[in-house]
């Protein structure tokens, strides 16, 4: 009976939980969605007549409550949407064209060993911008320029216009860009207060390094093309003294004058071939600025020299390799197999032959020629070789012996040093540096012994007869023949230009 009793109140127990729970359940769901087909029907049994209008408004309205719990998954689309719709980030879209970093990047010198080639990376993670936004010019009140000839002048020039921090920080960036070779390489642009608010700097490589102001009131840093004008320089000179001082006395450009002296070493005895009176023209290119000083590289175009017996002209001309190189107007190369002269401008002390031993005081054979020059100016090689000797060697003190092609060797003697890298073995282009001129060894003063021997016999240089390294193929000879007219005529309608050493007569 007992047990009896126990199951039937398990059983209330139940279905009282049972009861429970649906009455649960039924709270959590609208009443209005489960008696929706109810509402349905309800709706259509008053709508007999057939208002369908009505009854899709019905239906329409009954749906959206069903959809509004059904269970479904969101995507991404539908979580922007709900975003933009419902969300305001009050994010602002910032350009200003006007504005530039303080920072200032030398692009030159970056190391991009480890940042991909097409871009860079500022230290914020953003991308460097291709083109730097520059800050606008400013009206300026007055302009001021000064020349700076070295990092000392450039600071002391800095100081007459910057505070101290200014200075600093200018002079920095400035410091290993700035062309101190050029004049009036700085200009101030100051307001009417004598507020610097520009500087122009002309720097290396035809560039011109610019500092403008923003409107944090710093200093931003920006390259722009140098504002220079090419032109072509005609010159004609008449020797006085030498060949060498001639062209120095006439303000020559340093780099014309040592191509076109380099060049005639190949062909002409400086000592003996060139004499007083002769005439000299020169033909070349070089850009100016505004003040007409020369910046960057001047080219020597074309070459003309008139001695007491015939006339030797020098074309510049590019190959088809791209090779650039001086030829005469038969196309044959200036540059010959050995050179005659090693020294640029050297004079000729002591020829080749017997003569009277300026410190043994007995004739002797003099197997070689002598230049006198300055201590310390350099030897070239006089041709394509290796070098087999290079030490001391007795009476020729410091000496070198190179050997060349077709059984050739030349000598050189008496050198103060030589050059870095040069020792036996050693592989050497014609023109390469090899020592400096000296007096090593049994010599009266610094001047450089030079000695040619084919077969192991002794041959006077200045009579040495070789032939032209390069000649132009026939099947460029037209267009080389083109440029030897087209520099003929340019070198005629280009106005003569005066100098202290040269003749007024066309």
């Amino acid at each position: 009976m007992i047990i009896f009793i126990k199951k039937k109140l398990s059983y209330i127990a139940i279905i009282f939980f049972i009861v429970i729970s649906i009455q649960n359940l039924s709270e959590f769901n609208d009443f209005d969605m489960i008696n929706i087909e109810n509402d349905i029907d309800n709706s259509s049994l008053a709508n007999e007549s057939g208002d369908l209008s009505i009854q899709d408004e019905l239906l329409n309205k009954d749906y959206i409550k069903l959809q509004k719990y059904e269970l479904t998954r969101k995507n991404s689309e539908t979580v922007d949407q709900l975003l933009e719709t419902n969300e305001s980030l009050n994010v602002a879209n910032y350009l200003d064209l006007q504005s530039a970093t303080d920072y200032f990047v030398d692009e030159k010198n970056m190391n991009l060993s480890l940042v991909p080639v097409n871009e860079t990376m500022l230290f914020s993670g953003i991308p460097d911008p291709q083109s730097r936004p520059i800050p606008e010019k400013q009206a300026y009140f007055k302009a001021t320029t000064i020349t700076v000839q070295n990092k000392k002048s450039l600071k002391g020039g800095l100081a007459k216009f910057l505070d101290k921090a200014e200075v600093n920080f200018v002079y920095d960036r400035v410091k290993n860009h700035l062309d101190y070779k050029v004049k009036e390489n700085i200009k101030f642009f100051s307001d009417s207060n004598d507020k610097i608010l520009e500087i122009n700097t002309f720097a290396k490589d035809l560039e011109q390094m610019n500092l403008r102001r923003n409107f944090n009131d710093d200093f931003v840093f920006f390259f722009v093309k140098a504002p220079t004008d090419t032109k072509v320089v005609r010159k004609r000179l008449k020797v006085k003294n030498s060949l060498s001082k001639t062209l120095k006395s006439a303000r020559i450009p340093d780099s014309i004058v040592n191509e076109y002296l380099h060049q005639l070493s190949y062909t002409i005895d400086f000592q003996r071939d060139v004499k007083n009176g002769d005439t000299i023209e020169l033909l070349y290119e070089a850009n100016f600025t505004k003040n007409d000083a020369i910046v960057g590289k001047p080219l020597l175009l074309y070459g003309l020299v008139h001695l007491n017996y015939h006339k030797i002209e020098l074309f510049r001309y590019k190959l088809e390799n791209g090779k650039v190189d001086f030829f005469d107007a038969n196309g044959k190369s200036i540059k010959k197999y050995l050179m005659r002269t090693p020294v640029k401008g050297a004079r000729l002390s002591s020829k080749f032959g017997v003569r009277k031993h300026p410190i043994l005081g007995f004739n002797k054979m003099h197997r070689g020629v002598d230049f006198a020059a300055k201590r310390g100016t350099p030897i070239m090689a006089a041709g394509d070789g290796r070098i087999t000797y290079a030490g001391r060697n007795g009476s020729f003190g410091r000496f070198i012996e190179i050997k060349h092609l077709n059984n050739f060797k030349t000598r050189y003697a008496h050198l103060y040093k030589y050059a870095k890298g040069i020792k036996k073995g050693r592989n050497v282009k014609q023109g390469d540096i090899i020592g400096y001129v000296g007096t090593s060894g049994r010599s009266t003063g610094p001047h450089l012994h030079y000695e040619v021997k084919h077969r192991n016999r002794t041959v006077n240089p200045m009579k040495l007869k070789s032939e032209s390294t390069l000649n132009i193929n026939d099947e460029d000879m037209p267009n080389f023949y083109a440029n030897v007219s087209l520099t003929r005529e340019r070198f005629l309608a280009t106005k003569l230009q005066e100098s202290d050493t040269a003749g007024l007569s066309e």
